[in-house]
């Protein structure tokens, strides 16, 4: 599956010819990607990847989860997808991350409103959270940027380098998301 973004940008499930691109674009932003990415630390070599995406594809074919790469001119920069579907109460998550030299400019946001169309227009979900570390400014722009709405703050919710982190809990209804 493919869903196109825009000229430059696309979206493609994640598959294994990915794999060597994935485990590019981590190992050289390793620096940046750790703080957020804890698996970073698991990421010896490419096979890690591999497994990675064996179990993604998987996922991707139970439709428990939409997990896509970013590429920009069929080069891979980040990733993107729609994780913990719930298909009886029509929730998804969105998470995501992008190489540091394709940062602020535009990418995640856009990215993440063709998988917002994607969850409400072709899946019919009806809500789409995304949970951003307290102290990630950059990733809690984005769902402020797209109208979602803050519903308050998941206390010592994600366990990152030995520590506890609370999480920003953002929600987006397809009423909203069709409004806009």
């Amino acid at each position: 599956m493919n869903l196109n973004v825009n000229q430059e940008i696309n979206l493609e499930l994640v598959s294994a010819k990915h794999v060597q691109g994935i485990y590019n674009v981590a190992e050289s932003n390793r620096a940046h990607l750790r703080q957020w990415l804890p698996w970073l630390d698991r990421m010896k070599d490419v096979t890690f990847i591999e497994n990675f995406v064996r179990n993604t594809e998987l996922s991707n074919s139970s439709k428990s989860e939409y997990s896509f790469v970013i590429l920009k001119e069929e080069e891979v920069i980040g990733r993107i997808g729609l994780y913990n579907i719930n298909h009886s109460n029509c929730i998804a998550e969105i998470g995501y991350w992008i190489s540091e030299s394709h940062q602020g400019k535009g990418i995640v946001t856009k990215s993440s409103t063709r998988i917002l169309e994607f969850a409400f227009q072709e899946l019919n979900l009806n809500r789409v959270e995304i949970k951003c570390a307290v102290l990630n400014k950059r990733s809690q722009s984005i769902p402020v940027i797209l109208g979602f709405k803050l519903e308050g703050i998941l206390r010592s919710a994600e366990f990152l380098h030995g520590e506890f982190h609370d999480l920003y809990l953002y929600s987006l209804l397809k009423g909203e998301f069709l409004k806009r």
